[in-house]
């Protein structure tokens, strides 16, 4: 958010962002964030929005949505082989 500010010459009085991890669990595990953003005061609407579009674009937030597939391989005597299970 603070690149794009700056980009945009937008001035916030604050960049603040909290987050609180919300944890379930069901048929299939599932992690679920809370994110509040704080601007501060002075800002237009547009300004805002900008701002808050930013950061559910941000490449932390595609890594995070997007879909995760883990290769893991082990190690033995040097060799790393791929794991069949």
């Amino acid at each position: 958010m603070a690149a794009v500010a700056a980009h945009k010459g937008i001035k916030p009085q604050r960049l603040a962002v909290d987050i609180e991890r919300i944890s379930q669990t069901g048929s299939t595990w599932q992690t679920r964030f809370g994110v509040r953003v704080d601007f501060g005061s002075g800002l237009s609407s547009r300004e805002q929005a900008i701002l808050f579009n930013s950061a559910r674009q941000c490449e932390v937030h595609k890594l995070l949505t997007g879909e995760m597939v883990f290769d893991y391989t082990w190690a033995q005597d040097g060799t790393v082989r791929p794991s069949t299970q």
